[in-house]
């Protein structure tokens, strides 16, 4: 912002007092004739119209048009990047039944021994989130990003303890695998998937989907957001402790 005015060099005393002024109050200056900004400073209104044209403006009134013209810039973008921000939670649709799914994995989790996170990537990171979370409230939870990982396997096939699978493509090769694995052991399996069509959520015995934009990158980095798996997950552990609370 104001790149004209922080170019200029070889600037005296007054001159860097009136430019660290115009910088700390852009939104003033263009209200204020030069005799006013003059006064502030302070310094004398002939100082003000000189430092005007080192700036390379013909006239003080151009330097006000060019203020005021940075400033409804920082306004413009403010307001876009906040209507953006509202964007994101607005536009992450969840199913229908959203509550009652996250209804129903609440009581799963209040009756668990242990509930395994397990994701990959970006995925595995929200595992990581939610197992953290779980602990908070009393719950036994435990993460992993490796869904090979033979304790996990094993963890899993234990009477009372429950898999909850991460994948924001529901299409990972490993993540599949390990729920076909589960779904042989008559496992109650629950996944977060992007959508509810693909592999993981098809294995699953309940999925909790969510609606947003794909965005992958060459070799398949993933830049998808993951802001609405974190409101599943603060949302589904307000459930659990909200449970924990009315039973006490």
């Amino acid at each position: 912002m104001l790149e004209k005015i922080s170019m200029v060099h070889q600037l005296s005393d007054s001159d860097e007092a009136l430019r660290a002024f115009i910088f700390k109050n852009p939104e003033q200056i263009f209200q204020l004739s030069a005799r006013e900004i003059a006064a502030k400073i302070p310094c004398s209104p002939s100082t003000v119209t000189r430092f005007v044209k080192k700036c390379g403006f013909l006239s003080f009134h151009d330097f006000q048009i060019y203020i005021r013209n940075e400033v409804e810039s920082i306004i413009e973008t403010s307001m876009t990047n906040r209507i953006f921000l509202e964007q994101i939670f607005v536009d992450q649709v969840f199913e229908a039944d959203i509550n009652e799914q996250i209804k129903q994995v609440g009581e799963v989790f209040r009756t668990a021994n242990w509930i395994c996170c397990i994701g990959m990537g970006s995925s595995g990171i929200m595992a990581e989130y939610a197992a953290r979370k779980l602990n908070m409230i009393g719950l036994k939870a435990l993460s992993s990003n490796e869904p090979y990982a033979p304790f996990l396997k094993q963890e899993a096939k234990e009477s009372g303890n429950v898999v909850l699978l991460f994948s924001s493509s529901g299409e990972t090769r490993e993540m599949v695998e390990l729920a076909q694995l589960l779904k042989s052991y008559d496992k109650l399996i629950i996944s977060v998937t992007n959508s509810s069509d693909n592999l993981l959520a098809k294995l699953s015995s309940i999925n909790l989907c969510y609606y947003t934009e794909k965005q992958r990158l060459p070799y398949q980095f993933d830049l998808s957001s993951q802001v609405p798996v974190v409101a599943l997950i603060e949302y589904l552990v307000a459930y659990c402790y909200n449970l924990q609370a009315a039973e006490n």
